[in-house]
């Protein structure tokens, strides 16, 4: 073998498993922290969780005005739900643990395979949702 082609190969099997990490979001895989942003017409909210994982989850959620100003909401939710089994549990709220962010513990995601995570916002005056899509391996 040349030497050209034993430090060639090498860089060009280095570069596809790099593109191939870019092309697979982490957030797909479950590995390590999720963190996903979602608009809605009134707000922005990022959900963050250290899984996901099969099994009781915690969610932080940081939510914000258009103008970027932390939301002041009456109530917030999270629905998990698996369209493709059919499964969807019951509300978990979010307690308030600072200005524009709230947590739910103990969410479940029960099994593996794709999870729909509904967030409902209540402020004032309207309400509002956002939906986030994790894989759980």
């Amino acid at each position: 073998m040349s030497t050209k082609v034993k430090f060639v190969l090498p860089a060009v099997v280095v570069a596809l498993i790099a593109a191939a990490l870019l092309v697979v979001p982490p957030w797909l895989t479950g590995a390590g922290g999720t963190t996903m942003t979602a608009s809605t017409a009134a707000y922005t909210v990022r959900l963050s969780t250290d899984g996901p994982r099969e099994g009781p989850n915690t969610f932080d959620l940081d939510v914000t005005t258009r103008d970027g100003a932390p939301a002041d909401l009456d109530d917030v939710t999270l629905q998990p739900v698996m369209p493709q089994m059919g499964h969807a549990y019951p509300p978990v709220t979010a307690v308030r643990t600072g200005p524009g962010r709230y947590r739910a513990k103990d969410t479940v995601l029960a099994m593996t395979g794709y999870w729909q995570i509904n967030v409902t916002l209540r402020g004032a005056n309207d309400v509002q949702h956002a939906a986030f899509t994790l894989l759980v391996s």
